[in-house]
């Protein structure tokens, strides 16, 4: 109860601060306990929405460090949902260790995005992250109206903490800028910015380094390699630096291959299986 006392003027300048979302309900701390709670129903595609590089999608990859495999990863966007009264892209991806690589170091990470389907920007984000002794459970949600943002984080002992700040006009967050990344043109030497929000705003530089043809299990690809630079957690992997990433040189730009370094040598994520 002490920490949750400590947060309520917190909590009153969220409440304030978060007005009544278009055909939604309130964002409020008061209003809203899990951002799933505002995912009410599916919608079809419609040519009014904006058009992803592909969609419905699902990616499988197998997951290595070094040489060694170390379990699989799944990245999919399969459905649009009624987000808060707003039509949504739901994004999952999930990355889980294999059995001998649980013994050492087990992972179980969940990372979310609802991705405004007419802007191609965030309305929320939600990651739980399970990696060895790490643990993290967290959301953000976004209101461009408002210029603000609202997020909660749960402790492992199931006490919380409520934030709240502003956001620029156009925002997204770590998974939602992988896909609007690939909405656009890149070519050798380009960089692309994004405003990406992780209860702070930060500028993700994207720079397009250059083409090559690679084999993963799910076939041979010829590739853009592009260089996010991360300053906070990833989509795969809580720890890291320098990550890469394959995109096929066309109009999907389909991630096949995702390399991070770690603090020994670097752990890649390689496209087996398209669905």
């Amino acid at each position: 109860m002490g920490r949750c006392a400590r947060t309520t003027g917190v909590i009153y300048f969220i409440a304030m601060v978060l007005p009544l979302a278009a055909g939604g309900v309130p964002i409020s701390s008061a209003t809203v306990s899990d951002p799933h709670s505002l995912s009410t129903g599916k919608l079809s595609p419609s040519s009014n929405l904006a058009r992803l590089t592909a969609f419905p999608e699902k990616l499988i990859f197998d997951v290595s460090w070094g040489l060694m495999s170390v379990g699989q990863a799944t990245m999919q966007i399969e459905e649009i949902v009624s987000f808060n009264g707003a039509p949504a892209y739901h994004v999952v991806s999930e990355a889980k260790s294999n059995n001998f690589c649980d013994a050492l170091y087990k992972v179980r990470d969940i990372n979310e995005s609802w991705i405004d389907a007419r802007r191609l920007e965030s309305l929320g984000y939600s990651k739980k992250l399970r990696e060895g002794r790490f643990f993290r459970d967290e959301w953000v949600l976004y209101d461009r109206a408002a210029g603000a943002f609202l997020s909660k984080k749960v402790n492992r002992d199931s006490s919380f903490e409520w934030s709240g700040g502003t956001i620029p006009v156009h925002v997204q967050d770590v998974l939602s800028s992988l896909y609007f990344v690939r909405s656009k043109r890149l070519e050798p030497g380009a960089e692309v910015i994004v405003d990406v929000n992780t209860k702070r705003t930060w500028p993700l530089v994207i720079r397009v380094l250059k083409r090559e043809t690679i084999k993963t299990p799910a076939g041979k690809f010829s590739c853009v390699v592009v260089e996010p630079a991360l300053r906070e957690e990833g989509i795969f992997i809580q720890k890291g630096r320098n990550l890469q990433i394959w995109l096929t040189d066309d109009e999907r730009k389909i991630p096949v291959r995702m390399s991070v370094e770690v603090f020994f040598g670097h752990v890649t994520a390689s496209l087996a299986k398209m669905l």
